[in-house]
């Protein structure tokens, strides 16, 4: 079926929503919020009220917390640019075919997200020394099917230790120096720096501080790398960090070329190392 098409994003996913846009609006690194990639789980957009809206801080903790929208404001606030990719970006260029959202090569962008250091937050709780891993659930739920199973559950992901500490992930309170929309995870959500968007969770209700590591679903049956020959004793791992790509964002695909001058376009990024050249070839 060919995505419904708007002003600027192409509907790739009408049920859960998810939104990219074309590649020719990628004319600055800054992506604009509405041409901002976006990927829900499930049917519904939660709707919650800033004003009633609360964090739970629970498990391996000294001091079990309830942070109100208006306590989190009132913490350290810091700025960063964070780039991060869906899991399935490019998805439509796979060959053989895999399942999920067909993505084009849009599901990425770059944002300039203001919010809270996570760590402030989980120093307050008072971390134990028995805690290996941090979950995050957000506030959407729905269904989800395997093997002719179906789950009711919520989108929860889990982070280890070092990376929820790290003082880059945050709690995230505005995107391009406004509110964070509904669509991008309004109130709160979790900026997880250089890993796929699967662990910045939207819509973030609560923390827990866990002594052994999550088995959820999307921890374990989704967003995963299966290796060849996965059994008990070496089960698929979450993914994490994203590897070096890139993307050309003009010329269009298709485009015929006279005798002259031509701008060639794009970005290349990378989870956890910094670009030093990006090379390009006209004949493949």
């Amino acid at each position: 079926m060919i995505p419904e098409q708007s002003a600027s994003q192409i509907t790739v996913s009408e049920d859960p929503l998810c939104t990219e846009p074309r590649l020719t609006s990628f004319d600055s690194s800054l992506t604009p919020v509405d041409l901002f990639f976006v990927r829900h789980h499930f049917s519904d957009v939660p709707k919650l009220d800033a004003a009633r809206w609360t964090l739970s801080v629970e498990g391996e903790v000294e001091n079990s917390l309830t942070i109100s929208y208006r306590e989190l404001l009132k913490l350290p606030q810091r700025t960063l640019p964070v780039t991060f990719e869906c899991a399935g970006n490019s998805r439509v260029a796979m060959s053989p075919p895999v399942e999920g959202v067909f993505w084009g090569n849009g599901a990425v962008g770059n944002a300039e997200w203001t919010g809270v250091s996570l760590r402030d937050v989980l120093n307050q709780a008072g971390i134990k020394d028995t805690v290996k891993e941090i979950f995050f659930e957000g506030a959407d739920s729905g269904e989800e099917e395997e093997q002719g199973l179906k789950f009711d559950l919520s989108y929860s992901r889990s982070l280890p230790l070092d990376k929820a500490m790290h003082p880059d992930t945050l709690l995230a309170i505005r995107m391009n120096g406004e509110s964070i929309t509904p669509d991008h995870g309004y109130p709160i959500r979790l900026i997880v720096p250089g890993w796929y968007g699967v662990a910045s969770v939207k819509w973030l209700i609560k923390i827990r501080a866990l002594d052994r590591p999550y088995q959820g679903f999307f921890q374990t049956r989704r967003y995963v790398i299966i290796n060849e020959g996965a059994d008990k004793e070496h089960p698929p791992k979450p993914l994490t960090a994203m590897p070096v790509k890139s993307l050309i964002t003009q010329p269009r695909r298709g485009k015929v070329f006279f005798p002259g001058e031509t701008v060639i376009q794009g970005f290349a990024w990378s989870g956890e190392a910094k670009i030093k050249r990006v090379d390009f070839s006209t004949d493949g």
